[in-house]
């Protein structure tokens, strides 16, 4: 009776999941830089959509010096049991993913190799609004991003406000600007050239003191022979 029971409760909560396709392009997806097409008369932003082999995707390949080398980002407010992202085979970015839910302010945060067809994410707090945060990596070689669709899987697909509530972004949310790395020698030039001022000044007040020393030692040796001559003298 108990494995009834049990096997009922698994079909109703398999019943009540219910999956939600979005396109890439969906207003709901929130791009900064805000995407453009490429087609689009002045569009210089470094999320763009993109029609690769049959496939509809909004791809970026990292900071772009015409949108003033602002990291991209994505992000979704959504409530579902889970969710599942696709790329495209030409995505080979590493990008930060980050999730946190609200009114908990719980947040994880893992870095990911979008060449993983499917980035799927389970086990969300259904009675929590979630936050999808992704923020592109850039690296030392040319990299590509490209966002195919996301699926939420979620409780009431025919009611849209219950799973894709107004968003509310966090305060991390805003760009960062992208900054190329110092290349070794200007480090190792910037340490020596930091270190080199710190050895200066010690080994000047150093100097100093051996001066000082050097004129106190003198002073009292004269001092001393003045002192030994007319004490001869007085002899």
């Amino acid at each position: 009776m108990a494995l009834l029971i049990l096997g009922a409760l698994l079909v109703t909560v398999a019943c009540a999941q219910q999956a939600v396709w979005l396109q890439s392009t969906n207003t709901d997806i929130i791009y900064n830089p805000p995407v453009c097409s490429p087609s689009a008369p002045g569009c210089a932003s470094p999320w763009q959509i993109i029609n690769d082999t049959g496939l509809t995707v909004v791809s970026t390949q990292g900071p772009i010096p015409l949108a003033g080398d602002v990291v991209p980002q994505m992000f979704l407010t959504f409530r579902a049991f889970g969710l599942y992202l696709r790329t495209s085979p030409q995505s080979n970015a590493t990008v930060n993913f980050t999730l946190t839910a609200e009114p908990s302010d719980t947040s994880v945060t893992n870095t990911v190799n979008t060449s993983l067809n499917v980035i799927t994410v389970i086990d969300l707090p259904i009675t929590q609004t979630t936050t999808l945060g992704i923020t592109f990596i850039p690296g030392d070689l040319p990299s590509r991003f490209d966002v195919e669709s996301v699926t939420l899987v979620v409780a009431n697909a025919s009611t849209t406000s219950s799973y894709l509530p107004s968003p509310s972004l966090p305060p991390s949310s805003f760009a960062p600007i992208y900054t190329p790395p110092a290349t070794s020698s200007q480090t190792h030039s910037k340490k020596l050239t930091i270190i080199g001022a710190t050895l200066g000044s010690v080994l000047g007040v150093f100097l100093i003191l051996v001066i000082v020393l050097a004129i106190v030692l003198y002073r009292k040796r004269r001092q001393v022979a003045k002192d030994g001559v007319s004490e001869m003298s007085l002899w």
